[in-house]
């Protein structure tokens, strides 16, 4: 007899499945593209300006810090719902309460295939970082401790469909997002 614990899919859901085997695909084919682009036009590329290099350099990084931090809302939304004090909130005749629920249905429908584009994004950022004048500083190594994250990050989160991550996934996104920030300001 099959244990279905062991042998079941990490995603139990099948139209869910199916979204995000679909966005994880897209997610790494736009890796792979750009990363052979770059690989492609490296000559150009370290040639380039320094200005105009590092403003490509920081394209797919903020792209990618926008795709994050909606993906991370999911956290707060959801928490807001919990919250007792929310059942008394109104506008005009409308629930607050209601409008929480639907934006974190959509957020809960939308935030692996939003993580994972932005996953690709950070390969990207990462990829074009290290292809020209990578230094050892404060930057640098904040965003290498982030994309380490990300990576624990992804394969919990394919965990967590199946409450298999013990928790750490929200635990690892927050400490994500922090260093993410601090990747970002400086």
């Amino acid at each position: 007899m099959i244990n279905s614990k062991i042998r079941g899919t990490a995603i139990p859901n099948p139209k869910e499945r199916r979204r995000v085997t679909l966005y994880a695909a897209m997610a790494m084919v736009l890796a792979v593209v750009g990363l052979i682009i770059i690989a492609n036009y490296g000559d150009t590329l370290r040639t380039m300006d320094e200005h105009a290099y590092e403003g490509l350099l920081k394209q797919p990084g903020s792209v990618s810090r926008i795709l994050f931090f909606a993906a991370f809302s999911l956290y707060p939304v959801f928490r807001l719902m919990k919250w007792k004090g929310l059942n008394e909130w109104k506008w005009r005749d409308l629930s607050i309460k209601e409008m929480v629920k639907w934006v974190g249905r959509q957020l809960r429908k939308w935030h692996v295939p939003i993580a994972l584009m932005g996953s690709a994004g950070v390969l990207i950022h990462g990829f074009l970082a290290v292809q020209r004048d990578f230094h050892w500083d404060f930057t640098n190594i904040s965003g290498i401790l982030s994309f380490c994250i990300l990576g624990m990050l992804t394969i919990l989160g394919f965990k967590r469909f199946k409450r298999m991550d013990g928790g750490w996934h929200v635990r690892l996104a927050i400490v994500f997002v922090f260093l993410f920030m601090v990747h970002a300001s400086f």
